[in-house]
């Protein structure tokens, strides 16, 4: 039975792919005739669902949902999502920005709109006809089903769910298995905690890709899952710039890398690559990360009169040297923010905007319309964006080939479109006299396409050809892939990987013929890891401490205020363990002083949001807490790093607390990647000079 009809209902989230000044509130959902007037007026800012929520648990479960489409079938896998806003809703409904959400409702709002919008009664339909149903919901949400619904002796449900929603979860005949996690889950699987339902299904879907039956037996015995997930190693994958030696926290994280080390041995018995003598080089994608640099911390304001645009920084403006070689800008990132391209022709260019002195790529940015059969570009509207806005590299057009895309009959046209698109780019580059460096991509779904491919653009006459769809490719299929590609490099073809930072693998990349590739990874896990915030240049990472704003009404924050706690108790909470590790850095308190501070203020942020929780879990949330900031706080790393970000503010950069502390911890993270880096390109240069002569052949 492994062509199960399979249900995944989700929940909306607050960030979304378009966040307008003018989103549609809850009062104009009241009104017919006030949301068709409202809706027409946002219409530049409609997409279908699926893609318009941005949410770390949507892109993790869309993720798992690609993994069981491409091993089941599309029609076998449908994604229903519930919004505040529109009720229940299929992942193909075009709809426009909005505010509404469940989790800024009280319990008695949230079942009179929930049954305004009708989501118990569509709930209730939703199901009807499918063998297995996965449900992802935050205890407001699951309270907004209204459970229990009539169901089938024959369906079998999944909840993944809070602590808090126990209660919530009634059903009838059918089978059905609660799953409830916590942070310590969230640190277990490596995922923070607002996106782990979606890890744990990708998590689930992996296993199933893996083993097809699995699902069947899920199906037949939902039970089976508690193990399944209980066996998983802590972490999915090694995180970009943590070395191997930081996987060594359980036996079963232990023996993959020395499996895979085995097997990548192989490929640096291959001839290296013709083209090895050109200098690698590593791009940063641009999401406007930028900072306050008059931000006050002990206080915790902004500059006065700050102009965002004209006074925060990047991480290069503040460091003498940037910590990356070039930038990538991606079109669809440009498109986002209204008004930012006629800001950057205005400024002369993207140089300009950006203010970088290095090399800037400029590429379409493929995920942000893969669900579309076509991509929303034509050659010449590209070519002229690139030229106009100064790049001084431009990518070719190309169509993903992942997840579903890549089933047969589909992954042939976006192959077929992706190399017809390069040819008339650069054809019309040559023809026309563009002054930037045109960058054919290459798309595949096995190392013998994706060969292919670079073999038709090298024939067409690029000189710099990039491999696409593999950022969340496994490093060992990398490798297959580039074994097949680099036969058909020539000493002067440059060669890009999209969206691969594997400081690990580089090496490998290195000797087949990478010569550039691009990372968010070390910026982005300074905010969004569960445990890994702060690297060091030793391939170690830390855990930052959790001191969030009191004032500044998080959710966490509202829920303890909602829960009875004085705002000024917290705030004193919050004051005093800012106090306690600003203390112990300057030496005034011991650790054990300075911990008890951070605890007495933290122990209540990890709380369930009922405010109930079992002395063992609590004990066991407690303890991790314990030691991941006792380990922090024994080594100190900000006083041992040399960054310009850790010398100017020292512990702030290990706060977890704002964009102003959050983000400067990202550049720091670039930072040592970016010296890792050099410092692999330096050993390899001396290796190359040991062992190779003048002829290039081996000694």
């Amino acid at each position: 039975m492994s062509r199960l009809r399979t249900l995944i209902i989700t929940s909306c989230t607050g960030k979304k792919l378009h966040n307008p000044t003018n989103q549609l509130t809850i009062e104009d959902f009241k009104d017919t005739e006030r949301l068709r007037e409202r809706t027409q007026s946002l219409l530049e800012f409609s997409c279908p669902s699926g893609q318009m929520y941005t949410g770390l648990q949507h892109l993790r479960l869309m993720e798992g949902v690609d993994i069981l489409r491409s091993r089941f079938g599309r029609e076998v896998v449908d994604v229903k999502i519930i919004s505040a806003a529109y009720g229940l809703i299929p992942e193909d409904k075009v709809i426009v920005p909005y505010t509404v959400t469940f989790n800024s409702m009280k319990n008695d709002e949230i079942s009179s709109w929930a049954n305004f919008i009708g989501i118990h009664k569509d709930f209730q339909e939703a199901v009807i006809g499918y063998d297995l149903v996965f449900v992802l919901l935050g205890d407001k949400y699951i309270r907004a089903l209204n459970l229990p619904i009539e169901t089938n002796p024959k369906q079998t449900f999944i909840f993944l769910a809070s602590n808090k929603s126990r209660n919530l979860v009634v059903l009838g005949d059918a089978n059905f298995e609660l799953l409830t996690f916590s942070n310590a889950d969230a640190s277990r699987f490596g995922c923070a905690l607002v996106g782990l339902k979606g890890q744990l299904l990708k998590l689930i879907a992996t296993e199933i890709r893996q083993e097809p039956n699995l699902l069947s037996e899920i199906y037949n015995n939902p039970k089976i899952l508690e193990n399944l997930l209980n066996n998983q190693p802590q972490q999915l994958e090694l995180p970009l710039g943590i070395s191997v030696a930081t996987a060594k926290k359980s036996n079963i994280k232990n023996k993959k890398p020395k499996r895979a080390i085995a097997d990548l041995d192989e490929f640096l018995n291959l001839p290296r690559a013709v083209n090895t003598h050109l200098t690698m080089k590593y791009f940063i994608p641009e999401w406007d990360d930028k900072v306050d640099i008059g931000y006050n911390f002990l206080l915790d304001e902004s500059s006065l009169n700050r102009n965002a645009y004209r006074d925060d920084v990047y991480a290069h403006e503040i460091y003498s040297q940037p910590n990356y070689d070039g930038i990538l800008v991606s079109k669809v990132v440009v498109d986002k923010i209204k008004n930012k391209r006629a800001d950057i022709e205005k400024l002369g260019g993207i140089r300009n905007f950006v203010r970088f002195p290095g090399e800037i790529m400029g590429d379409c940015g493929a995920f942000g319309y893969i669900k579309l059969e076509a991509p929303p570009y034509n050659t010449v509207e590209i070519l002229d964006y690139y030229e106009k806005l100064k790049f001084d590299y431009g990518v070719s057009i190309d169509h993903l080939i992942v997840g579903p895309f890549a089933e047969p009959g589909v992954r042939e046209k976006r192959y077929d479109l992706t190399l017809q698109n390069a040819e008339e780019f650069i054809s019309k580059h040559q023809k026309i006299g563009y002054t930037f460096t045109p960058i054919g991509v290459a798309q595949g779904w096995d190392p013998e396409t994706y060969a292919d491919a670079v073999k038709k653009l090298v024939e067409m006459g690029y000189d710099y050809i990039a491999i696409g769809g593999v950022a969340r490719t496994p490093t060992i299929e990398i490798l297959e892939i580039l074994k097949e590609v680099y036969q058909h490099l020539t000493p002067k073809t440059r060669l890009h990987l999209f969206g691969v930072g594997r400081i690990d693998a580089l090496p490998y990349f290195r000797h087949l013929g990478v010569t550039s590739f691009d990372s968010a990874s070390p910026l982005r896990k300074a905010w969004f890891d569960a445990v890994e915030n702060y690297h060091t240049l030793s391939g170690k990472a830390y855990a930052a401490v959790r001191i969030p704003f009191v004032d500044k009404q998080s959710p966490r924050i509202k829920h303890l205020l909602l829960e009875g706690y004085e705002r000024e108790t917290l705030r004193q909470l919050e004051q005093e363990a800012l106090k306690a590790i600003r203390e112990y850095d300057k030496g005034n308190i011991s650790l054990d002083e300075s911990l008890e501070k951070l605890l007495a203020y933290d122990e209540l942020l990890e709380l369930p949001r009922d405010g109930k929780v079992t002395p063992t879990a609590k004990a066991r949330r407690l303890r991790q807490h314990t030691q991941l900031y006792r380990e922090l706080l024994e080594v100190k790393p900000w006083q041992e790093c040399e960054c310009k970000i850790c010398k100017d503010y020292g512990v702030e950069t290990a706060i977890f607390r704002g964009n102003d502390r959050n983000r400067r911890r990202g550049f720091h993270n670039t930072y040592v990647f970016f010296q890792r880096f050099q410092e692999f390109l330096n050993t390899e240069n001396h290796l190359e000079n040991d062992n190779f002569d003048r002829t290039g052949e081996s000694i």
